[in-house]
């Protein structure tokens, strides 16, 4: 291996975020912090190093580590890919290690501000499944069907995450999605059971069966940019339905965007969005998104007092960047 197979890239998002009440904290999933009328970097922004490296024709290794707040209000580093990956024909590959948890349309860069049109993915969808990686092993298959294209993909192993005080595990943890590649359309169908050990205050609670199933279709079309999913979650307490639709036009660099989620179920909230993208850079761009989030009983907001009960307006600025 020389020194031209390895290639260094990152990724970042610096954003300021802000609420129109101190009476709950708005916040990503996962997160341990948020934040009210006072500015705050933490909910939107992170840094992101990865290294890709080919040790020979057929193999190669990966690492990505990422600064962000997660478990506590405060900025930490965590390892979030480590893999090696093994391209066994021009259709099959299989990953071993740290692989990301493949479950919705942008897992594989859901960290990546740059790729997304919005400035983060829908709260209301991806509070569903918040891990992000899944340590164990995962294997796509490609294959042709005319103009289109079938990419299967399964995947085995296990995920924690820790926040305010609780460890989620999934173990046995075992995804399967099918996804078909037409052109400028994409539509990818996956189902996801695990077996969820919990553990809250020193105290492990019973273990659990939980799964997901998603629906998610892309368009990418000329000017008209779509992007959907359908989700539903099953879990001890924690059984939701949930979609969200955005779509938005090209005017030379400027991406307006609107999107409308809902949640439903044990935990119940909405959200509708409008929001602008402006590639001002070659590897950088700008957002502006302005959401208006209507929980029922707190929804997936922090600190939420047992009066509180919305809506909120959440308004965030965001440069996104890639190196």
């Amino acid at each position: 291996m020389s020194a031209a197979d390895v290639k260094v890239s990152g990724f970042g998002t610096g954003a300021l975020t802000r609420t129109n009440t101190s009476d709950v904290l708005f916040s990503r999933p996962l997160q341990a912090g948020g934040v009210g009328t006072k500015p705050r970097t933490g909910v939107d922004s992170n840094v992101g190093l990865q290294v890709d490296a080919g040790i020979n024709g057929w193999l190669s290794v990966t690492g990505q580590g990422l600064v962000r707040k997660l478990e506590t209000d405060t900025y930490n580093a965590t390892a979030t890919l480590a893999f090696a990956k093994a391209r066994l024909s021009d259709n099959v590959s299989v990953r071993a290690g740290r692989v990301p948890l493949a479950i919705f349309l942008v897992s594989d860069y859901r960290n990546v501000g740059y790729a997304n049109t919005m400035l983060r993915p829908s709260q209301e969808v991806y509070a569903q499944v918040p891990n992000d990686s899944l340590d164990g092993a995962d294997i796509d298959w490609r294959q042709d069907l005319g103009a289109s294209s079938l990419t299967t993909q399964f995947a085995y192993g296990r995920s924690s995450a820790k926040v305010a005080g609780e460890t989620l595990t999934f173990t046995n943890a075992r995804v399967l999605n099918l996804i078909l590649d037409q052109g400028p359309f994409a539509v990818r169908l996956g189902r996801a059971e695990a077996t969820l050990a919990l553990e809250q205050g020193g105290y492990a609670l019973p273990k659990a069966k939980v799964s997901f199933t998603a629906l998610g279709l892309t368009l990418d079309w000329r000017n008209v940019v779509v992007q959907s999913e359908f989700t539903k979650a099953q879990a001890p307490g924690a059984d939701t339905k949930a979609w969200y639709a955005m779509g938005g036009y090209r005017f030379g660099k400027l991406l307006p965007f609107v999107s409308h989620s809902r949640m439903t179920g044990d935990i119940t909230q909405t959200t509708d969005s409008v929001g602008l993208r402006w590639d001002a850079f070659r590897s950088a761009d700008i957002k502006f998104q302005l959401d208006r989030v209507k929980p029922r009983d707190g929804g997936l907001f922090n600190q939420a007092g047992p009066a509180f009960r919305g809506p909120v307006t959440v308004g965030a600025i965001a440069v996104d960047f890639v190196f």
